[in-house]
């Protein structure tokens, strides 16, 4: 195992400095051990904005001028998702990085995910996906609690979210409810819709990219038998909300859970009828933002660089909800059939345009 070093301050390169990307290069300002140091990005506005941002940054036209000259320990991938499978290739092959950080979803399709997650082995290089529920306070108090026996036997489930997008969006929920179930989808039913009718929506770049990246609705088992329904219809604009069921009770909350509601009776029941009404309870949850949440993800990757444990956002983990996001397009294709989970390996090759 690595030996922990405390002093050490971790050298970190970033490839993207777009809408996500400067996220990403701020939420390391969070992290003690670790100082953003190197950027690359193809338009020289972005790193002279970046430059002004974080003085004394090291800027670069390409992820190889950088991997080549920065020294840097970290690698954090912002870019869109086709573009990550050849600059994880490259992180993975340059000598001073410890451990790789992309951006969900982790590619467009399968074999590229497959790929990436077999060079960083080979290097024995960390390789973290940015499920941030993971590592969210809040998300964590539910997962446990639901283990814990707050709703009793889990058996059913609703996921709503608004824009639509099952590849850029999916990605989020897809894994964060895996992560909340602590479970694997076995079976997905799904129709998408990709028509952008802007009598019923404002016109936007996210709104464009609804016809390569749909809306719909879907209906996934999990191999612990619950049922988690899906909707992301092109015309929704409510709050993202999520709602876990059980034979006890009840939690619905929403994306930054603002709004949470926990309702259960006293005794588990297999029957609806003749059983105690379920009241409201006290359910209270840390504080979440997205600079908690990827923080924590930051640390995470850093312990693991410093005692070779696992991530719990692997490049599995990030392949398995990527796996469910092409799911639902080979279900909504074959006329809303029942697709079985894991893939055949047929479908590994099937590249997705996810924005």
């Amino acid at each position: 195992l690595l030996q922990m070093d405390n002093h050490k301050v971790y050298r970190v390169g970033l490839v993207g400095f777009r809408g996500r990307g400067r996220g990403l290069a701020n939420f390391w300002n969070a992290v003690p051990n670790a100082k953003l140091v190197a950027l690359a990005d193809d338009v020289k506005e972005h790193c002279d904005e970046a430059k002004e941002l974080f003085p004394g940054l090291q800027t670069f036209n390409s992820h190889k001028e950088m991997l080549d000259n920065a020294d840097i320990d970290i690698l954090t991938v912002g870019t869109r998702p086709k573009y990550r499978p050849p600059i994880v290739k490259d992180g993975a092959e340059t000598e001073s990085v410890k451990a790789i950080y992309v951006e969900k979803p982790i590619a467009n399709s399968l074999d590229q995910a497959t790929a990436m997650i077999e060079q960083c082995k080979k290097t024995n290089t960390v390789f973290t996906v940015g499920n941030q529920r993971r590592w969210c306070p809040a998300w964590a108090k539910v997962r446990n609690s639901i283990k814990e026996g707050f709703i009793g036997r889990p058996t059913n489930g609703y996921a709503f979210w608004a824009t639509s997008r099952v590849g850029s969006n999916g990605t989020h929920f897809f894994d964060a409810i895996n992560f909340v179930l602590d479970s694997t989808p076995v079976e997905a039913i799904a129709k998408l819709d990709n028509q952008v009718d802007l009598t019923k929506m404002d016109d936007s770049p996210l709104t464009q990219g609804i016809k390569e990246d749909p809306g719909g609705l879907g209906v996934v088992t999990y191999d612990n038998d619950v049922r988690i329904s899906y909707e992301f219809m092109p015309d929704t604009t409510n709050d993202y909300t999520f709602i876990f069921c059980g034979t006890k009770g009840r939690i619905e909350f929403n994306n930054d859970f603002s709004y949470l509601e926990y309702r259960a009776r006293d005794e588990d029941s297999r029957s609806f009828r003749g059983n105690a009404k379920m009241t409201t309870r006290n359910f209270e949850v840390p504080e979440t933002t997205d600079e908690i949440m990827v923080s924590n993800g930051y640390k995470e990757m850093i312990h693991c660089i410093e005692t070779g444990a696992k991530s719990s956002s692997s490049g599995e983990i990030g392949r398995q909800a990527l796996e469910l996001i092409v799911a639902f397009h080979l279900s909504s294709e074959a006329g809303t059939t029942p697709i079985n989970l894991p893939l055949a390996k047929s479908a590994h090759s099937k590249t997705l345009n996810i924005t």
